[in-house]
């Protein structure tokens, strides 16, 4: 099990065993706070013998990031393999998921501390694997975005979700609410066309203060290479400061992130509000949220790329955040169990936070966030995937299990 101990003993493949300690320590603890004497620890070696198998902790990382990648590629081909190759890929996606919790933390969050063509090299593995699933349910093989390729990525993101939250269901149930989710987006026909090209963006205008073109400016520096890679001088030269001067409005690089983050938790808990107050019942407050959320996600992707893959890096002084954004997400769970019936809190919850991800996801990926019309395709997605029945439960050889 991941974030365990491994069994000291002197393996076959001593190799793959300290990529495997590796990559729990990479998705529990993020990069920059796991040295390679944790790994060394982890499973019961001496430094020096990683040192004969990785070059560097970078080294690590990439083995990492590849074992997951080969792991997700498996999957689909398992699922290629079905004679219903839909459902056989979507039910094989749940499986490696849920086997391999880790996987799309390392690939979505901490393959970014690889240097910059190694990174490459693994996001364009990760767009291809990513393709790879598009046509095996049925999107359209060219990479424009249509409504049809628009659900068949969200309904992958949703069936990746687990690797950003956690729940108390069995595996079963876990893989049949995953299954019927992705199911339910899959079958969902947007009737808002989205358009195939994405013409450029018009310019918009901007706060005029310093300190909040340092904040606007830092978010976007963050989100391209990462906050531990990004220095104070670096974020001053880009806004046109001297370095000195920048300490007239944040004496550090954590308050930047604790500033933007607690200004974008402040506005969903304000539209919370908001939504509870004008809604005539809980369907209506839920979908009102929904609305709120996809709206906001897609316009301040650097609220949403830092909340996805830098909160970590704030250490204790990310705890009220954190408690924050459990409490948000409670309130969709309470609605959401009011709304369907046929959920209860425990899958709720996991639907809830599912939704919440894909929607991250999609999102954050530029060459679909930022389609125009997209903004009313997302939201009916989003909608459906949660407000809709599922009727997709597990296959056959499941079925005694989730219904325990």
């Amino acid at each position: 099990m991941e974030g365990t101990a491994v069994r000291r003993r002197r393996p076959a493949n001593r190799r793959e065993l300290i990529v495997e300690a590796a990559a729990a320590l990479f998705a529990d603890r993020g990069f920059d706070s796991v040295s390679v004497g944790d790994i060394a620890e982890q499973v019961g070696f001496g430094p020096s013998a990683l040192y004969r198998h990785f070059a560097g902790k970078d080294k690590l990382l990439g083995a990492a990031v590849d074992h997951a990648l080969d792991r997700f590629a498996d999957a689909l081909g398992s699922g290629a393999a079905d004679p219903d190759v839909r459902r056989g890929t979507v039910d094989a996606v749940a499986r490696f998921a849920l086997d391999h919790r880790s996987a799309a933390v390392l690939w979505e969050r901490e393959a970014r501390n690889l240097p910059p063509d190694a990174f490459a090299a693994r996001a364009e593995r990760l767009a291809e694997l990513r393709n790879t699933f598009v046509r095996a349910v049925g999107g359209p093989a060219a990479a424009t975005v249509s409504a049809e390729r628009l659900a068949a990525r969200m309904a992958l993101a949703v069936l990746l979700s687990p690797a950003f939250h956690h729940g108390t269901l069995t595996p079963a149930r876990f893989r049949s609410v995953l299954v019927g989710t992705a199911s339910a987006v899959l079958d969902a026909r947007p009737t808002v066309p989205v358009p195939s090209a994405a013409p450029p963006l018009p310019a918009r205008l901007t706060r005029g203060t310093k300190r909040e073109q340092i904040l606007h400016t830092a978010f976007r520096i963050f989100a391209e290479q990462t906050y531990s890679g990004t220095g104070m001088t670096e974020i001053a030269a880009a806004v046109g400061m001297s370095p000195s001067s920048i300490y007239h409005h944040f004496g550090t690089k954590s308050e930047i992130l604790l500033e933007g983050l607690h200004r974008g938790n402040g506005y969903l808990q304000i539209t919370l509000d908001d939504a509870l107050s004008e809604a005539a019942d809980e369907t209506a407050a839920l979908r009102r949220l929904i609305e709120v959320y996809s709206t906001f996600a897609l316009r301040h992707t650097g609220f949403v790329d830092a909340l996805v893959a830098e909160l970590h890096s704030l250490g204790e002084q990310a705890e009220p955040l954190i408690q924050a954004q459990r409490d948000y997400v409670g309130e969709w769970v309470r609605l959401c169990v009011a709304t369907r019936r046929d959920l209860d809190e425990a899958r709720a919850q996991f639907v809830v936070q599912a939704v919440l991800m894909a929607v991250n996801e999609i999102a954050r990926e530029r060459a679909i966030g930022r389609v125009p019309g997209i903004e009313a395709a997302l939201i009916e997605l989003a909608t459906t995937a949660l407000l809709a029945p599922s009727a997709h439960g597990p296959r056959n050889g499941d079925q005694a299990e989730a219904v325990r």
